[in-house]
């Protein structure tokens, strides 16, 4: 989040949730609109403002994925943390791309996994909105099923 408030000073930004059409499944338990409204939520709980979240479909490739980002978004600058260096290929020469280092060591993989085992520290990694909003989805459990757990 601290990468989203410093940008969100200086640019009119949109951020962009991927795999919208996936859902109870081990990396996408929850739809592209469950994501964008938990995302909502927790911006607003920060109180980070002028931030517009869009939910993307994936479509049938990476190259698709981002030609359609392109096209819903009309980006001027593209934000690419260093974990998906692969996309810049893929951006080529149409949008300016900015490249920036993740920080802080807690990501949905981290969460979705102490969820699955079991551990309640998860709640301490994330705002109490979307703690709330795994709750009221039934979130535990989707997460626990798509994890092959009971």
């Amino acid at each position: 989040m601290n990468v989203i408030r410093r940008l969100s000073r200086r640019w009119n930004l949109i951020v962009a949730v991927g795999s919208a059409e996936h859902r109870n499944q081990r990396a996408n338990p929850f739809s592209g609109a469950e994501r964008r409204k938990m995302l909502e939520s927790y911006l607003k709980e920060l109180k980070i403002r002028g931030v517009r979240v869009v939910a993307l479909n994936d479509g049938e490739s990476r190259s698709w994925a981002i030609d359609n980002l392109i096209r819903k978004c009309k980006p001027d600058v593209l934000f690419l943390s260093t974990e998906k260096e692969d996309l810049i290929d893929l951006v080529g020469s149409r949008v300016r791309v900015v490249r920036f280092k993740r920080t802080g060591g807690i990501s949905s993989t981290r969460i979705r996994d102490a969820i699955a085992s079991g551990d309640h520290v998860w709640k301490n990694w994330t705002g109490k909105s979307v703690t709330k909003s795994i709750l009221e989805l039934d979130g535990i459990r989707r997460i626990r099923k798509a994890y092959g757990k009971p």
